[in-house]
């Protein structure tokens, strides 16, 4: 029961936002081919969400660091702009008729060409946003150097059009476990 009290917040926050990808967002396509590979790329605010809402979770101290709320809401925001540029390129295929067009039969005009700038953009600023808050909590000591390394070097090398700033779930692990730790210390000491 300590447990399920301690840990309760972060099953609900990968509920709700598994909840509102399918019913809000991916409920309103029915796309395939090129289109639903954008699709499925624009699913990253709805993870983005979760995690930054885990990471503070169980970092009580760095809910009043502004450095750490502010690269937080970077990252945030630049999923969000992932998601934009994505739906920006699904809506421009189908209104060509390219809904369910394959990549490698894909003819671009100037409106799909345009509308995939900020899909191209977007998983960049994720990757700058996600050492950012890296780096945040590095520097208040949320997390050890080798694993604000190990975080730095998954998000430079991870494809960021699969997931912007992957690093981020390192230092969302690591925190998780530093979380459980310290609950197991605090329950010995009772």
């Amino acid at each position: 029961m300590f447990l399920v009290r301690r840990w309760w917040p972060v099953p609900t926050l990968i509920v709700s936002s598994v909840f509102a990808q399918k019913v809000f967002f991916e409920s309103r396509y029915d796309v395939s081919g090129h289109a639903a590979e954008h699709l499925s790329s624009a699913v990253a605010p709805f993870a983005a969400f979760a995690v930054a809402g885990m990471i503070l979770f169980v970092t009580p101290r760095a809910r009043r660091q502004p450095v750490v709320l502010v690269t937080s809401a970077a990252w945030l925001v630049s999923t969000v702009l992932v998601l934009i540029g994505n739906v920006r390129v699904v809506d421009a295929l189908v209104r060509a008729g390219m809904g369910h067009t394959p990549t490698s039969q894909l003819v671009e005009d100037a409106n799909i060409a345009s509308a995939h700038d900020l899909a191209n953009l977007a998983p960049w600023l994720g990757v700058l946003a996600a050492l950012a808050l890296t780096g945040a909590l590095w520097q208040y000591r949320h997390v050890s150097r080798r694993v604000a390394i190990g975080s730095a070097v998954v998000n430079i090398i991870f494809p960021p059009w699969i997931i912007p700033g992957a690093g981020v779930l390192v230092l969302t692990v690591a925190r998780c476990v530093a979380y459980q730790r310290a609950l197991r210390s605090e329950r010995i000491a009772q």
